[in-house]
């Protein structure tokens, strides 16, 4: 996975959420106006956007730990390549 494409998804998924156009990378999803559940969808359509599967434990800490559109990114990432 190209970290470009990775960046290019969560980008256009935050944007259907929020109709919005533009944001920073590392402006906080809070901010922006997720919530919890938002940020688990996003990541499940990711996950499936990208055909990865990351286990309960990784998902769970993820939701804990994203506070960014890069951090969504970097877990993508990471889980891409187990």
């Amino acid at each position: 996975m190209r970290r470009a494409a990775v960046r290019a998804a969560v980008h256009r998924y935050i944007r259907r959420l929020l109709e919005t156009h533009e944001f920073n990378d590392n402006t906080s999803l809070v901010q922006l106006g997720l919530e919890k559940a938002d940020i688990e969808d996003l990541i499940f359509h990711l996950e499936d956007e990208f055909g990865l599967t990351a286990f309960t434990a990784e998902e769970d800490r993820m939701l804990k730990t994203a506070k960014t559109a890069n951090d969504l990114s970097r877990f993508l990432l990471e889980i891409g390549r187990h």
